[in-house]
């Protein structure tokens, strides 16, 4: 009898950690991520908690950037076409710029429709992007404090001015992490161009019905 009770309970204990197995629950990372107040690409004031209910995509990057940005939006662009109309409708994918003063909301909408009218782009002071830069533990550094002009740049679109000047650009490092979060604000994952499409969309519908 005893043998019987020692191998059911073997056996309960296998089956339950081979569910857990089977399930692969992405697991909250701790200290990364938050509620932030910003403007997004529409003009609008915005905070991070309104889009709760919806699994989020995070990019860093800003307009003028000639290489990994428009390599991170088309991958991005591809991995958000493998999504059916209904799961789109659940996944937004935000764009945070690292270079605030030069990219407005008007010039970050129209670098952002290049790839997908649907991608949002995430703007403000200083202040506020330092901040959601912080929370998500990236980073950025300016590599140019006097400005380029721009005709030196390659880039995806050019901006509309009011006047004639020269127009200059600053150059930046920044982080190419590109953050997974759960539609409670929670981060889950953190990928990269890199991450092959398919696991990382695999993740997105993981997260969609939870």
């Amino acid at each position: 009898m005893l043998k019987k009770i020692v191998a059911y309970i073997l056996y309960t204990f296998i089956s339950i950690n081979m569910a857990y197995a089977d399930t692969d629950v992405l697991p909250i990372l701790s200290g990364v991520g938050g509620n932030f107040n910003a403007v997004d690409s529409d003009g609008n004031m915005v905070e991070f908690n309104s889009y709760f209910g919806n699994v989020v995509v995070i990019a860093f990057g800003y307009t003028n950037c000639a290489d990994i940005c428009p390599f991170t939006l088309g991958y991005l662009k591809k991995l958000y076409a493998q999504l059916n109309e209904e799961e789109q409708e659940h996944v937004k994918i935000l764009f945070v710029t690292v270079d605030p003063e030069y990219d407005t909301p008007a010039h970050l909408n129209d670098f952002l429709n290049y790839f997908n009218k649907d991608f949002i782009g995430i703007s403000g002071t200083k202040e506020q992007t330092d901040h959601i830069v912080s929370i998500y533990q990236a980073q950025y550094n300016e590599l140019s404090r006097e400005g380029m002009p721009t005709h030196n740049i390659r880039r995806i679109n050019t901006k509309l001015l009011e006047n004639d000047e020269e127009e200059k650009a600053k150059l930046f490092s920044h982080s190419v992490s590109i953050y997974l979060v759960d539609k409670e604000g929670f981060t889950r994952s953190i990928e990269f161009t890199g991450t092959p499409k398919d696991k990382f969309v695999e993740k997105i519908q993981q997260l969609i019905k939870e």
